[in-house]
Formats: structure tokens, C-alpha cells, sequence
């Protein structure tokens, strides 16, 4: 399992017409935390994210559709992803966690955000 903490929500970060949400850790440039949602790890069991699995934010609840094959050391190393709201395309995010249903969520400092089984 993985939780985090929304830290803080840039002001450029949440636009329910581009279905993105981009994920990073506190230690980032300002220009990307304009246009983030910064969060920080509360527990991880592993990194490793799978289809089929549960993703939350808050009482919000998602299946993950799709894993770009960068997202794990992404994780891992710079805290970083992107939850994707839109349908997988041909060619997907290599970043990206793409989530059903295609619904954007609401996300504000202190939400908590979990993936798991």
C-alpha cells in the first residue's frame, strides 16, 4: 500500500478539462509546484502499482486502468506521477496512473491519497 498527504495544491494544478493530476514531493522547483499537487508519503509498503488496483482520495474511490512503465522508480526516486482521468489512449503517458471512472476528483491540503489491493 501506498498513502500520502496532500501537502499543498498549486494554483495552475487542478483543471478538470485536461482530466490531470500531477503528483510530485516537496522537493521541487516552484514552477512545478504552481501547477502540482504536492504531497509527501505517510506509509509504503512497495511502489509497485498495478492494474486492477484500488486508488482513494478521500472518500473518492477509482480503479487503475493503466500503468506506465516509468511510474515505480518515478515514485521511488523524485515522489513523482500522474493520475490521469482520460480514457487510455493508443500511445499512454509513460508517468501515468490512468484511473476509471473518468470522473476528476476534488483534492485539497490534507486530503489522503492510498493505492492498494
Amino acid at each position: 500500500m501506498i498513502k500520502m498527504k496532500v501537502v499543498s495544491v498549486g494554483d495552475g494544478a487542478l483543471n478538470a478539462d485536461d482530466g490531470l493530476v500531477i503528483l510530485f514531493g516537496k522537493e521541487v522547483s516552484e514552477r512545478l509546484k504552481e501547477v502540482s499537487v504536492i504531497q509527501e508519503f505517510e506509509q509504503i509498503d512497495q511502489y509497485g502499482v498495478k492494474k486492477g488496483m484500488q486508488l482513494t482520495i478521500d472518500d473518492q474511490h477509482y480503479q487503475v486502468a493503466y500503468v506506465g512503465n516509468l511510474v515505480e522508480s518515478n515514485l521511488e526516486t523524485v515522489h513523482h506521477t500522474v493520475l490521469d482521468f482520460n480514457t487510455v489512449p493508443d500511445e499512454p503517458r509513460s508517468n501515468a496512473i490512468y484511473l476509471e471512472p473518468q470522473k476528476f476528483p476534488i483534492i485539497h491540503a490534507g486530503s489522503q491519497i492510498t493505492i492498494g489491493e
